[in-house]
C-alpha cells in the first residue's frame, strides 16, 4: 500500500492496511532490543508505528521504514523509563535525556522537521544554561540574552550532527555552543580599553546590584553600591563613565536635527583610506569565495581553527576525529586557499 496514497486520501481502510504492512517493524524492534515478546510492548510499538505514519512525509525521499523503526524505539524507550513513583532504580536523568535525544537525532536525520527539531532543543537547552553560566560574569550581557545566543549554536550543531560517527552529541554540541557565544561576546566588545581593575569594579558591582535588586526588589542607590565595593563615590563614578563611553559612535548618528535634510556623523569625515577599506572588503569576499572551492570536511576544520579559533583539540571532539587528521586538514586547506589566491585573476 502505497504512503502518498494514504496521504492523498488519508482514509482510515488505507491507513489500517498500511499499519498492518509495517506490524514485522514491531517484532524486529522488540528482539533487536532484547525485550520481551507480551501484548503491552507491541501496543507501545504500535503507537509509534503510528506516530510514525502521522509525521512522515513522503516527498523528502527519506526510507519509511528507517523513519519507523526510530519512532518505536523512542516509544519502547520512553515506556520502559521508570516514573519517579516507581520502586526500580531508575537511570539518572542524564541518562534517560542521552538516550531520548539519540533517538530524536536519528529520526531527525531520517526527516528533519521543526518539531523534531525544537525537541532536541529542549532536551539540551542545559548545555545552552551551563555555557552561559560560565560567561555571565565576564561579560555585561544578561543570562537571558546569552542563552538565546547559545540556542543558535546547538541548532547549528542539530543540524550538523551524523550519530553514525559514534560522537556523543554533547562532546559536539559545546564547541558551537561556545563559539556561538564568544563570537557574539567578540562582535559586541568595546575598540577602547579599560584598566582591568576597572572592568573587575564594574563587573562586580553588576552582580551586587543584580543581587540587591532580587533581595530589595528595587534599585540600590550608589551610596550602597560604593560602600559594599569599598571604593568612594568618585571613582565609581569615573568607572561608571568609561563603562558608558566604551562603545564607539555610529558614524550614522545624526549629529542635527533637521528631519527633511539629516546630516551624520560620516558625512562630515573626509575617508581618506576609502580605497584601502574597498580592497579589504574585495580581499574578504575572495576568501569567502575560495573557502567554498575546499571539500566540505576541510573547509569545516579550516573554520573551526581560523575562523572560530577552536582548538585543535576541540576541533576533533566537534568532528568526531583525531588532531592528526586535523592537523592534515589543516595543512591541506592552506594549500590549497595559497594556490586559489595566488592564482592571477583573469
Amino acid at each position: 500500500m502505497s504512503l502518498e496514497l494514504y496521504r492523498t486520501t488519508t482514509s482510515e481502510s488505507v491507513r489500517q492496511q498500511i499499519l498492518q504492512q509495517y506490524l514485522p517493524l514491531i517484532a524486529e524492534v522488540i528482539s533487536s532490543e532484547a525485550l520481551p515478546d507480551d501484548e503491552v510492548l507491541w501496543q507501545v510499538g504500535f503507537e509509534g508505528l503510528k506516530n510514525a505514519l502521522e509525521e512522515f512525509d513522503p516527498l523528502t525521499g527519506a526510507d519509511f521504514v528507517d523513519y519507523a523503526r526510530a519512532q518505536i524505539s523512542l516509544h519502547l524507550q520512553a515506556y520502559q523509563t521508570p516514573s519517579p513513583n516507581s520502586n526500580a532504580i531508575p537511570d539518572t536523568k542524564s541518562d534517560r535525556i542521552r538516550e531520548t535525544s539519540q533517538n530524536l537525532l536519528q529520526c531527525y536525520q531520517i526527516q528533519p522537521t521543526i518539531a523534531l527539531r525544537n525537541q532536541i532543543v529542549q532536551l539540551n537547552v542545559g548545555l545552552v544554561r551551563k555555557e552561559a553560566y560560565h560567561w555571565i560574569n565576564q561579560c555585561q550581557e544578561s543570562f537571558e540574552d546569552l542563552v538565546q545566543v547559545g540556542t543558535i549554536g546547538l541548532i547549528r550543531a542539530i543540524e550538523r550532527f551524523d550519530s553514525s560517527r559514534g560522537v556523543a552529541f554533547s562532546s559536539f554540541a559545546i564547541p558551537y555552543i561556545r563559539g556561538e557565544i564568544q563570537h557574539y561576546l567578540r562582535d559586541k566588545s568595546p575598540a577602547v580599553r579599560m584598566p582591568r581593575s576597572w572592568l573587575t569594579i564594574h563587573q562586580q558591582a553588576t552582580t551586587l546590584i543584580r543581587k540587591l535588586r532580587a533581595e530589595t526588589g528595587k534599585e540600590p542607590t550608589e551610596l550602597q553600591i560604593c560602600q559594599a565595593l569599598g571604593i568612594s563615590p568618585q571613582e565609581w563614578q569615573e568607572i561608571k563613565l568609561a563603562c558608558q563611553n566604551r562603545q564607539p559612535v555610529s558614524l550614522d548618528s545624526n549629529v542635527n536635527d533637521d528631519e527633511d535634510n539629516p546630516t551624520t556623523l560620516g558625512d562630515m569625515l573626509t575617508d581618506h583610506r576609502y580605497r584601502s577599506f574597498q580592497l579589504a572588503q574585495e580581499d574578504s569576499l575572495r576568501m569567502q569565495q575560495a573557502l567554498e572551492q575546499l571539500e566540505e570536511r576541510t573547509r569545516q576544520v579550516v573554520e573551526f581553527v581560523f575562523l572560530k579559533e577552536f582548538t585543535y583539540k576541540e576541533v576533533a571532539d566537534a568532528l568526531g576525529v583525531s588532531v592528526v587528521t586535523v592537523s592534515r586538514r589543516v595543512k591541506k586547506g592552506l594549500e590549497v586557499l595559497r594556490k586559489i589566491l595566488t592564482t592571477p585573476i583573469e
